[in-house]
C-alpha cells in the first residue's frame, strides 16, 4: 500500500511542477464547458422549462457535469500511451508493483491536484449564474458521495483499457477521440440522458457511460433517488467490477505481445 501512496503522492508533485500545461488543460476544459452552458442560456431563454428540466435544475446539472467530466483528465490516458509507444512500458514492468493498481494511485493524485482547479471553476459557475437545487439533506448528500466514486472509477478504468490498446496501434488520438467522444454523448455530459429518444435512452440506461455524469448530477439534484438511485449505483458498481477485469485481461494479453516482440 505504501508503494501505491508514494506513486499518488509523486502524481501530485509532477502536475504541479508542470503548471502551464495544468493550467492550460484544466482552462481548455472549463472553456468547452462554458460554450455548453452558453448554448443552454440560449435554449433557455424565454422558456421556463425544456422537456422535465426546469432552468433551476439544469444549472445544477451542468454544473456537476463540468465537475465530473474534468474529474479524470486526458493526462492518464496519454501517460499510458506515451509509455507504450516510447518502449518506457518496460521499466514499469520492473517495478514491484501491480500497473493497474499502480495506473489507478497516479490517476488519484492527478485528480487531487487538477481538483482544486476545477472546483475553483465550479464555484465560481455556481456564485456567477446562481444555483438553487441542491442535495436536501444528509442522505441525499451521500448518496452523491457514492455516485462520484463510482464516477471515478469508471473513468479511470474506461481511460485505462481504452489506452492500452495503444499496444496494437501505431497512435491513441483515434481512439482517445472515439473514448471521448462516446463518454461525453453517452455520459449525458452534452445532453442530459432523458432527452434521449425512448430507444437510445434504453441503450444508454445499460452502458458504463451514464455513470460518469448522468448518475452523479441526477443523485445531486435529486432526480435519481431512493430505488432508482440504488439501481444506477449497483450497475455501475457492476460495470467498474467488469471494467477492471476487463483491463487484467488486456494487460495480460499484452504482455505476452511485448514478450514475443522482445524474444
Amino acid at each position: 500500500m505504501r508503494a501505491y501512496l508514494r506513486h499518488a503522492a509523486l502524481a501530485v508533485q509532477e502536475t504541479l511542477a508542470y503548471r502551464v500545461a495544468y493550467v492550460v488543460n484544466m482552462v481548455s476544459v472549463v472553456v468547452t464547458y462554458l460554450v455548453v452552458f452558453l448554448i443552454w442560456v440560449a435554449v433557455y431563454t424565454g422558456r421556463e422549462s425544456v422537456g422535465s428540466f426546469d432552468w433551476a435544475e439544469m444549472k445544477s446539472y451542468l454544473v456537476i457535469s463540468l465537475f465530473m467530466s474534468a474529474l479524470v483528465s486526458g493526462s492518464s490516458e496519454y501517460r499510458i500511451s506515451r509509455a507504450i509507444r516510447s518502449g518506457n512500458i518496460a521499466v514499469e514492468l520492473m517495478r514491484p508493483v501491480d500497473y493497474q493498481k499502480a495506473s489507478l494511485a497516479i490517476t488519484v493524485g492527478n485528480s487531487l491536484s487538477e481538483g482544486l482547479l476545477v472546483s475553483a471553476a465550479c464555484l465560481g459557475f455556481a456564485f456567477a449564474f446562481g444555483l438553487s437545487v441542491i442535495p436536501a439533506g444528509a442522505l441525499q448528500w451521500l448518496g452523491f458521495a457514492c455516485a462520484v466514486l463510482i464516477a471515478f472509477a469508471m473513468k479511470f478504468l474506461l481511460v485505462y483499457v481504452f489506452g492500452l490498446a495503444c499496444f496494437w496501434t501505431q497512435t491513441l488520438m483515434g481512439i482517445s477521440w472515439m473514448r471521448k467522444g462516446l463518454t461525453d454523448f453517452f455520459s449525458g455530459a452534452l445532453v442530459p440522458l432523458s432527452f434521449f429518444p425512448p430507444w437510445l435512452l434504453s441503450a444508454a440506461d445499460w452502458l458504463p457511460f451514464k455513470s460518469v455524469v448522468w448518475v452523479p448530477a441526477s443523485a445531486f439534484t435529486g432526480r435519481l433517488a431512493g430505488v432508482e438511485l440504488a439501481r444506477a449505483l449497483g450497475v455501475g458498481f457492476l460495470w467498474a467490477a467488469a471494467l477492471w477485469l476487463l483491463g487484467r485481461g488486456i494487460w495480460a494479453l499484452a504482455m505476452r505481445r511485448v514478450t514475443v516482440q522482445g524474444g
